[in-house]
């Protein structure tokens, strides 16, 4: 099998890595990570379990077992990882660059960033903080690392520039942007706990989200070449074999 390139055509791996299965697991768990944070703020919401809880239970020890399986059994992959995990701060920061501005410069919405650190530590003192470390590790770290995960098994890393990107930002836009306001609208307590629906609030978290993913998608196209890291075909190479034909 071969995997087509936008440049170049070049061999795929046709076979697994040894201890593929183990690869695997060590992805899915690093793919269950990186969804987490932005997922225990929707349980939360919606009362299923605090922050609190699920940090304590679920995160702080799968961040402990994934550090100590990457620091005593590295593997190539781990530099993928990486790379999404600072691809989605960078993006989130960009984010913030036009949100923040929207909050305290135009006061168009609140900030709930503080209220959910709030909800991690019970500490209102701290709240600021400790929301925006998770914001950008958790939240915007894990977003990122989630779609590179997913767009390397997919096969995005041979996709043209503007496939790749549109991509990204429709990631962005769902499922994260329209989970984060189906949470918001349909959660008893959603508006009192995070935001209000205002035509304002809508139109700042979208713009915010498009900006996401539009720095998310390059991010990825800069480290695309850390593909031959992967060790698999792609799960689309027909896709990325049509993709590339109308490009070129």
């Amino acid at each position: 099998m071969f995997a087509f390139d936008r440049v170049k055509m070049t061999p795929a791996p046709t076979g697994r890595d040894p201890g593929g299965n183990w690869i695997i697991a060590r992805m899915m768990l690093f793919l269950l990570l990186a969804s987490l944070p932005i997922l225990e703020i929707s349980a939360d919401v919606f009362g299923l379990v605090s922050q609190r809880t699920s940090g304590t239970v679920l995160i702080l020890p799968l961040v402990a077992v994934l550090a100590t399986v990457v620091t005593f059994i590295p593997h190539a992959t781990d530099s993928i990882v990486a790379r999404g995990l600072v691809a989605g701060m960078v993006a989130c920061l960009v984010y913030d660059g036009f949100r923040l501005f929207a909050v305290y410069v135009l006061g168009w919405m609140g900030d709930f960033i503080p209220t959910m650190g709030t909800w991690i530590t019970g500490d209102a003192h701290n709240g600021a903080l400790v929301g925006y470390i998770w914001r950008y590790l958790g939240d915007g770290g894990g977003l990122g690392v989630a779609f590179y995960l997913v767009a390397f098994a997919a096969g995005l890393q041979h996709w043209s520039r503007p496939r790749v990107v549109l991509t990204a930002v429709g990631y962005a836009i769902f499922p994260v942007w329209t989970g984060l306001i189906a949470t918001v609208a349909l959660a008893p307590h959603g508006e009192q706990m995070m935001f209000r629906l205002t035509p304002s609030a809508i139109a700042i978290t979208l713009i915010g989200h498009l900006v996401f993913g539009f720095v998310l998608g390059l991010g990825f196209l800069r480290g695309r070449r850390s593909c031959a890291k992967w060790p698999w075909p792609p799960l689309l190479p027909r896709a990325a074999h049509l993709l590339t034909r109308r490009a070129a």
